[in-house]
């Protein structure tokens, strides 16, 4: 059975070296050159530069392993140019039957071979999710290594390997000292000994409340820092807190998405303090496209006194980005300045939680945009022939598999990602 691999080649150059001469016949061979002319004919429209698909049919007896397509054209004056060349692989593969997983393995570094690797208890089942504590050997040395862990099914057939980078690192504990220093900042850091002191009495340990100076910090999210200095001069670790600095209202909270399709309507969820009119309107509003609200786009609003979610709807017309940001207002009392969140708008989004999706060619191609394809995040499969190209920054999310058969490919310039995820 003869297979079909897309080839894509841009022939721009011919008519330059050849003073813009019109392209008479284009052809390709594999392999092997059979001589100019010998090749096998490409149909396209002559002219003075090529841009062209075709398909390259592989003949029956070409043995399994790397080859080479070679294309080459021909101007009026009969001249030919040089070659482009691209290497292909040809490999048949079996698709193997759902079968139990029967065995598993770990091994650090080098492979010591199939079967050879350190055993790790398993039980027979068609999926498993493992978790196994890996004791390293006395002899590894100190740096970064390699763990790596495979399968074995019913049918003695192994599985891809899930390989994990790790450091070894000795940690030499630190005698115990008394804590002479305290210090606090919000946000920046300005360096050891230069943050905010606080003031207590020296031990070990230490347990002392304080309070922080907020200062003139604007309204929004922000970060507490404490670190301690013992009698040797040695500083700990940072530890950090978030906190909010609101007016008489909350800001938008984390249950919000950071990024939503222009098709699908979402909650906007805020929190509010201090006691708000009866006729009070709390309004959800999007910025531009570079983080202004000079002239904001309302999403939905909402009449209430007291904390909730706003059902909101991105304008079909709005263009797709990254830099926008939420807020949402009250009007009675008015207050405007309110903080802000990131928010990314999407193109459309999928069908409610499938549980598969199959992306064929023309109909699921995708040239722009930004969009994100998912199925269930436990048992979604995604099966993809379709084509990505020009400037489309496209996910693909399945809770069980996401296979790229012959005929999918991603250009240069797109972005594309699949993995492990997917809807509820």
């Amino acid at each position: 059975m003869k297979k079909q691999y897309f080839i894509y080649f841009l022939l721009l150059f011919c008519s330059q070296l050849h003073a813009q001469q019109q392209l008479t016949k284009v052809e390709y061979f594999v392999d092997a050159d059979p001589g100019y002319g010998l090749g096998v004919d490409i149909p396209f429209t002559a002219g003075t530069t090529l841009d062209v698909n075709f398909s390259v049919s592989l003949p029956g007896n070409i043995a399994e392993g790397f080859h080479y397509v070679t294309v080459r054209v021909k101007n009026t004056n009969n001249q030919w140019s040089a070659v482009l060349t691209r290497p292909f692989l040809k490999e048949s593969l079996t698709p193997r039957t759902t079968s139990t997983v029967t065995a598993m393995e770990y091994f650090i570094d080098a492979d010591p071979g199939y079967g050879a690797a350190t055993a790790i208890p398993v039980t027979a089942a068609l999926t498993t999710d493992n978790s196994f504590t890996i004791p390293l050997p006395s002899n590894i040395s100190e740096g970064f290594h390699y763990v790596t862990v495979r399968v074995k099914d019913a049918n003695n057939q192994w599985s891809s390997v899930i390989t994990r980078p790790f450091l070894k690192e000795s940690l030499t504990p630190r005698p115990t000292s008394t804590i002479t220093v305290m210090e606090y900042f919000i946000d920046t850091d300005p360096g050891y000994g230069a943050a905010t002191s606080v003031n207590f009495t020296a031990g070990t340990p230490v347990v002392i409340p304080f309070t922080a100076a907020l200062g003139n910090l604007p309204l929004g999210n922000h970060n507490i820092y404490i670190r301690v200095k013992d009698a040797n001069n040695q500083w700990s670790m940072v530890g950090t807190k978030p906190f909010t600095v609101a007016s008489t209202f909350g800001l938008v909270t984390s249950q919000t998405p950071s990024a939503w399709c222009k098709t699908a309507p979402f909650n906007v969820f805020y929190q509010v303090f201090g006691t708000y009119a009866s006729d009070n309107v709390f309004t959800a509003q999007l910025s531009d496209a570079s983080g202004s609200f000079a002239s904001p786009t309302t999403l939905g609003t909402l009449a209430s006194v007291s904390s909730g979610s706003i059902v909101a709807n991105i304008p079909p017309s709005t263009t797709l980005g990254t830099g926008y940001r939420i807020r949402v207002l009250s009007s009675s009392p008015a207050i405007t300045d309110n903080p802000s969140v990131e928010f990314s708008i999407l193109d459309a989004c999928p069908p409610p939680c499938a549980t598969s999706l199959t992306l064929v060619p023309t109909t699921d191609d995708y040239s722009s945009g930004v969009l994100i394809k998912e199925t269930n995040a436990q048992t979604g499969i995604v099966v993809a022939t379709n084509r990505i190209t020009g400037t489309a920054r496209v996910t693909y999310l399945a809770g069980k598999s996401v296979t790229l058969n012959p005929g999918f490919f991603a250009n240069n310039g797109t972005v594309f990602i699949a993995q492990k995820g997917g809807c509820q």
